[in-house]
């Protein structure tokens, strides 16, 4: 199922040319001009740029079925294709690094999650306890350590937010108690942490590091499809934001 996401999606790249190896001056515009289409058919929109002779350092907005495994694997692919095209030096160290940032940080989303149920305004108090009660959140999880794999570190941390059907509304009495059950599974069987769970009456929001090689669409779809199967009905609708963060935000790089 293809699901008309809202998405904030932001990586960057850094890569390095291998030891005792420098990476040549910085080409022209054209030299760029063709990378910016063939990119942007990888869901790929160059943002920004720096070049120096001991790293390249890019940033991205991207389409939420890029994951950040394929995001590194087409920026470093395409640059050393390119680079070999023109005849300069392309010795890439196998190492590199994908940070997924936003507009806020961590900590902010993560403060925001923990303060739901706090500012909620609905009339009953128990009922709202109720959702306080639900939330969760993991304090030995840190957000701002990488996920370490052969080829390079990967900050992968996602804002989800899921919304009930026509905006109906939960109770503990019905569908409560299984989405907590629910978030754990999904968590599990993608390779996701949780960091924290804030569950609405009309809306969930999850805040995690997902994994590497997983995009965010699909990660959004097999959210909704366990929930929706763990409540035995369609209780969440296929509207759904998510957007990447990081400790860092746009603005400290753009």
């Amino acid at each position: 199922m293809n699901f008309p996401l809202i998405h904030n999606i932001h990586y960057t790249w850094t890569g390095w040319p291998t030891p005792d190896i420098s990476f040549p001056p910085e080409p022209d515009a054209a030299f760029f001009a063709s990378l910016v289409l063939l990119w942007a058919k990888d869901g790929l929109e160059l943002v920004s740029r720096e070049w120096k002779q001991n790293l390249l350092h890019m940033s991205f907005r991207a389409e939420p079925g890029v994951s950040p495994v394929f995001c590194a694997s087409r920026v470093k692919g395409r640059l050393q294709h390119a680079l070999r095209a023109k005849g300069l030096p392309n010795a890439f160290s196998r190492k590199v690094s994908v940070r997924a940032l936003g507009i806020n940080v961590s900590d902010i989303v993560t403060r925001y999650l923990r303060n739901q149920t706090v500012h909620a305004d609905y009339a009953d108090p128990r009922y709202l306890r109720q959702f306080s009660d639900a939330a969760e959140e993991d304090a030995s999880l840190d957000l701002s350590q990488p996920i370490e794999t052969g080829s390079g570190r990967y900050w992968y941390n996602l804002h989800m937010v899921l919304v009930t059907e026509n905006r109906v509304k939960i109770g503990k009495e019905d569908f409560l108690p299984k989405i907590p059950a629910a978030v754990e599974k999904w968590a599990s069987g993608s390779g996701c942490a949780v960091k924290s769970v804030a569950v609405m009456p009309e809306h969930i929001h999850l805040l995690f590091r997902g994994a590497p090689d997983k995009s965010p669409a699909e990660l959004a779809e097999s959210c909704w499809s366990i929930l929706n199967r763990g409540a035995g009905c369609r209780l969440y609708s296929d509207r759904i934001y998510i957007g990447t963060c990081s400790e860092y935000t746009l603005r400290a790089v753009l």
